[in-house]
């Protein structure tokens, strides 16, 4: 992971802020919809998203829960619960509420 370690600089922030934070996963990796188009250059991107990228395989990932991060400030916890709840409820509006991984 020595590549991909910078990519995960954004939520050392969170930490040093004591920001309160929630994760919410919202669907899983598909490897046809997820796989990288064929246009797609490692050289258009910046050395976060490269190193990111390098790891990045739709077969391999395929079934991983994908998630959404909500951010609230310090002792904001009802209000970033509250926010998860509302995110919860549209996914449930639209039939996409998260299936949890079948583990055999």
């Amino acid at each position: 992971m020595k590549e991909a370690v910078s990519a995960c600089g954004y939520t050392l922030l969170f930490n040093l802020l004591d920001y309160t934070c929630g994760i919410i996963p919202i669907l899983h990796v598909d490897r046809v919809l997820d796989k990288l188009p064929k246009a797609f250059q490692f050289r258009d991107l910046n050395g976060v998203a490269r190193g990111a990228y390098t790891h990045y395989d739709a077969e391999k990932m395929h079934g991983l829960p994908v998630a959404v991060q909500i951010v609230g400030r310090r002792l904001e916890e009802e209000k970033v619960l509250a926010i998860m709840g509302r995110v919860e409820e549209a996914l449930d509006k639209t039939g996409g509420r998260y299936d949890l991984l079948k583990i055999e």
